[in-house]
Order: structure tokens, then C-alpha cells, then sequence
């Protein structure tokens, strides 16, 4: 199984807004429906916030097959409302191009 992981900013301001989105996640039907994009990506997800004295993160970690490509199909399939939400708290437009995403620099193994 491969893995990606990246993080992302929380914009300044952000943060109540960005918590907010994460506890309607766990509530039902968002959490259903947003569970199931991952499966049908191939992928599980696992989402952590990053406190820094400079600012806040999201660090994203996907697990499976191809979780490049997965993360591909997660981000073309993303409905309107998370889409508006994604850009206004982390400056990521999922119309436009896509990020770079991150490349390993180090592994143990």
C-alpha cells in the first residue's frame, strides 16, 4: 500500500471556520457521503491539525494503490460547497491547476 501525505495552510481567520466544517464531518449524512468519495477513490484518509506558532496546517495522509492518482479523482469530484469551502479557508482552487503535490526526501526503509 502507498501513501501520500501533504499539508495544507489554514488561512489567517480560518481556523473557526475550518473547525467547524470538521465537526459537521462527523455528522450524518456528510459523513457517509464523504467517507464513500474516499472509498471510491481508493483511498483512506486520515486528516490532522497542525498548530504552529506561525500558523496553522492540515496535514492530509492518503493511503492505497495509487493515492496520487486517488487524490486526482477526490479533487475533480469534490461538490460545489466543499469546493467554495477548500479555496476561502486553504487558497486551493479545485477548478483550476493542480497542486504540486509532495515528493519523498527521506525514508527509513
Amino acid at each position: 500500500m502507498a501513501l501520500l501525505a501533504m499539508c495544507m495552510p489554514i488561512l489567517p481567520g480560518k481556523k473557526d471556520k475550518w473547525l467547524k466544517m470538521m465537526e459537521e464531518l462527523h455528522k450524518e449524512p456528510m459523513k457517509s457521503n464523504f467517507d464513500k468519495s474516499r472509498e471510491d477513490a481508493g483511498v483512506y484518509e486520515r486528516t490532522f491539525l497542525q498548530e504552529t506558532p506561525n500558523g496553522d496546517f492540515v496535514i492530509l495522509t492518503f493511503e492505497g494503490d495509487d493515492p496520487y492518482a486517488s487524490f486526482g479523482k477526490i479533487m475533480s469530484g469534490m461538490d460545489k460547497e466543499f469546493a467554495e469551502f477548500a479555496q476561502d479557508v486553504h487558497g486551493l482552487d479545485p477548478k483550476g491547476p493542480p497542486p504540486e503535490l509532495p515528493k519523498v526526501v527521506y525514508t527509513s526503509r
